[in-house]
């Protein structure tokens, strides 16, 4: 990790008692063929071994007070001293050449404001992993017929300047989409090609019937615009975000409640 005063990339990892999966993300990290990046650990007031393991590997480590997943990404994004931020998330483990590849897809073409990659899962059940296999490749198919980018915090490279020009990450589930899908309206985002980011399948622990409810809820978020505002998409949302963000906050808190 690079010890310069502005390293070239800024790696977010937003966290809630995160001692569990947070050393396989680090240690990835820690394994990358670039080398001129820092790690910020934006964590949410965890009341685990969560800070130890963040310092142990020399990490930045900045202390939220129950802000939530994406407000805790805007707060590390404010503090960052790279160029090019990468939010990701704690439960990932990363190929060691993809930060190689984020330096290369910015430096190469400088009209790219965002690059993003599809998830597979490493420790999910045979329908999981054919869920997120599918969701990927339409996301892409998606993408090269439209150039709108649907990107996932588990892994979003986006240049700083451009971010800042943004209200950052919304207070609410999809917030990662949302952000990649409006700022492909205005530049250029696109994905990086034959890779793949490894993710945990914790969230598809609450059984196929729950996970398939929040695919229902993203796939409707993204595409059918005018549900976005419907009484039935905001109760779901609220309850998604509950699910999804890993938080020190209450479920009542969520969605500016």
């Amino acid at each position: 990790m690079s010890t310069d005063t502005n390293p070239l990339i800024s790696v977010i990892v937003p966290t809630y008692n995160e001692e569990r999966f947070l050393p396989g993300l680090l240690l990835s990290l820690q394994a990358q063929t670039w080398k001129d990046f820092e790690v910020i650990v934006a964590d949410d007031n965890s009341t685990d071994r969560t800070s130890a393991i963040a310092k142990a590997f020399n990490s930045e480590f900045l202390v939220n007070k129950r802000i939530g997943e994406f407000p805790s990404r805007n707060a590390a994004a404010r503090t960052a001293r790279g160029s090019i931020l990468v939010f990701t998330g704690a439960d990932v483990i990363m190929p060691k050449n993809i930060l190689s590849r984020v330096e290369s897809g910015f430096r190469k073409d400088p009209r790219v404001v965002g690059l993003w990659c599809p998830t597979i899962p490493y420790d999910a059940p045979l329908w999981a992993r054919l869920e997120f296999t599918a969701w990927s490749t339409f996301n892409l198919i998606w993408y090269f017929i439209t150039r709108e980018a649907h990107a996932s915090t588990a892994f979003f490279a986006v240049r700083k300047d451009i971010f800042a020009l943004t209200e950052g990450f919304a207070d609410e589930v999809h917030a990662d989409s949302t952000m990649s899908r409006e700022l492909s309206k205005r530049f250029r985002v696109r994905p990086i090609l034959r890779a793949s980011i490894l993710v945990s399948g914790r969230r598809t622990k609450s059984g196929a019937a729950e996970f398939n409810r929040h695919h229902v809820v993203m796939v409707a978020d993204h595409f059918f615009w005018f549900l976005r505002s419907s009484h039935w998409m905001r109760e779901e949302k609220r309850n998604r975000m509950g699910i999804h963000s890993r938080s020190g906050r209450r479920p009542e808190e969520t969605l500016g409640s």
